[in-house]
């Protein structure tokens, strides 16, 4: 009788926060944001459970990035379907032997350096997750590499941060790091390595590679389904800044949505760094070509509603209120949601500093506008039906006092609206700068953030119960995340308390500075 194992000659695999079978994108956000003090226990149980994984070893569903490269390799020949295989971290033992050649790990935050994650970590104890499970993972494939002999690449969203410390990636057992999209120099790279050639240690696709780029054949991860990809606003905190954004054709984003049907996804996830800008050339939005493509996605049947991740303030600020209603419509099917969230960057109120640090993000408008464009976009998402949610980067490059008390006065403004704030940390993408960390933090950082939060103490519960409710979550596990999330909010205020008894003011560390200053120049 054959013998009808499974034997792939490569595994595709991503982080354990990346192997969970979320139903709502805040629910992975919100997963990788955690730390060590979340009890292991409640995070496999609640947080982030366990992705379902077939008897063969096969995941239900994996990232976007994963399902692409998977496609791509039986696409153009290079393995066939049993010989690339998507799993999880607890799925890799049923696969492991001889028959391994490369084993392809995904993480969006391998080192917990990415910026968001890093802010959560400075006001709590313990160990991000995402890096906590990522060693567990690697210290597995380190053992089996040792015995099996196979090549380890690694890829994802996170791995510049391989590229920025190439000794944690050689102690994490990483022979080849490689950063950008995988379908052309990604699929060429572990051709090379099927074939026992000798590759670079990093290797890098510096475009989008959207001429390669298939459609997926089993479920993404979220039911995340890509638009377009690069951005190339040239925001220098951003992998994708210098990538042109490039768009997926309809016919192939329909087949992705139609393969996640399939696997039973109800709600998906658009994939961009600009939602509204799809089909566009250049900054310039382009309605018509949106809409279209929001009417041809509104005909497959049993979906619930399209979840939106990032946009760009210029890009709102280019649709009417009629305009920006009908999309409002089209993203809504079978289950109607109060909080279709947008993510867009503000970064600061200051768009000289914002200028300073981004070449592209406010065309086709000027810099000198750039808060009043906050307050308009935020208002015109509420009034059109969309829920603001902003991210502001403490520690940019060049902020100055001034610029953090202007923040703080447009965010206190903007609490009168729905809206949510997230404050993050400054952490640079290139070798060479400086990360902003708690040892930076002043009295004035302190009270911006603290002020962030007060408006999401108020507004991320009833968002997050009225997503995960529109996408299928249970009563019960709603009821208890609500209950996590009060007993983080309760941590958040005691440590800001503490906080503001030991952090100086701004006006002491200025004067401290200059007498630094002066004393240098004495010497």
């Amino acid at each position: 009788m054959a013998d009808t194992t499974l034997k792939p000659s490569v595994i595709l695999v991503a982080d354990r926060t990346l192997s969970s079978p979320y139903k709502v994108l805040f629910e992975g956000i919100f997963a990788t944001m955690q730390t060590t003090q979340v009890p292991e226990w409640a995070m496999k149980g609640l947080v982030s459970p366990t992705m379902a994984v077939d008897r063969e070893g096969w995941a239900s569903a994996a990232p976007i990035g994963l399902r692409r490269i998977e496609a791509a390799l039986i696409d153009q020949g290079v393995l066939s379907e049993r010989e690339v295989v998507c799993t999880t971290p607890e799925g890799l033992a049923r696969l492991m032997g001889p028959w391994v050649k490369v084993v392809g790990v995904s993480s969006s935050d391998p080192l917990g350096r990415g910026m968001s994650n890093t802010t959560t970590q400075h006001f709590w104890k313990g160990d991000l997750y995402t890096k906590v499970w990522t060693d567990r993972m690697m210290d597995y494939l380190a053992a089996a590499k040792a015995k099996y002999g196979f090549r380890i690449v690694g890829a994802g969203a996170g791995a510049w941060q391989w590229a920025f410390d190439r000794q944690a990636a050689e102690r994490q057992g990483i022979d080849v790091i490689f950063e950008g999209f995988g379908e052309s120099a990604g699929v060429k790279l572990i051709g090379d390595l099927l074939e026992g050639k000798v590759v670079a240690g990093l290797v890098e696709e510096t475009g989008t590679a959207e001429a390669q780029i298939p459609a997926i054949k089993r479920p993404s991860l979220l039911g995340i389904v890509e638009l377009s990809r690069g951005c190339g606003r040239g925001c220098r905190f951003c992998t994708m800044s210098a990538k042109p954004m490039a768009h997926l054709p309809p016919d192939t984003i329909l087949s992705d949505i139609e393969t996640n049907v399939a696997g039973g996804v109800t709600s998906v996830v658009s994939g961009s760094e600009d939602f509204f800008r799809y089909g566009a050339s250049g900054p310039r939005v382009d309605f018509e070509k949106l809409c279209s493509l929001l009417h041809e996605m509104k005909r497959i049947e049993n979906l619930s509603f399209m979840q939106i991740d990032h946009a760009n303030v210029s890009s709102v600020l280019q649709l009417s209120d009629g305009e920006l209603k009908e999309i409002r419509s089209l993203l809504h099917w079978k289950e109607h949601t109060d909080y279709l969230w947008v993510n867009m960057g503000v970064e600061s109120a200051n768009g000289a500093l914002v200028a300073a640090n981004s070449t592209g993000k406010f065309a086709p408008f000027r810099a000198d506008d750039w808060e009043e464009m906050v307050r308009d976009a935020v208002q015109r998402l509420n009034r059109t039906g969309f829920f603001p949610v902003l991210s502001i980067i403490l520690g940019l490059p060049g902020e100055t006092g001034e610029d953090v008390a202007k923040t703080l006065a447009l965010v206190e403004e903007l609490a009168a609206d729905r809206v949510v704030v997230f404050p993050i940390f400054y952490e640079p993408v290139r070798t060479g700068e400086q990360a902003f960390t708690l040892e930076e933090m002043r009295r004035d950082h302190l009270e911006l953030y603290a002020a962030c939060y007060e408006i999401n103490f108020r507004w991320v519960p009833p968002m997050f119960w009225d997503n995960q409710r529109a996408g299928g979550v249970s009563w019960s596990k709603r009821a208890l995340m609500r209950v996590l999330g009060k007993t983080e909010i309760r941590s958040w205020r005691k440590t800001f308390a503490r906080m503001r008894q030991s952090l100086p003011d701004h006006e002491s560390v200025t004067a401290l500075q200059e007498m630094q200053r002066v004393a240098g120049k004495g010497s």
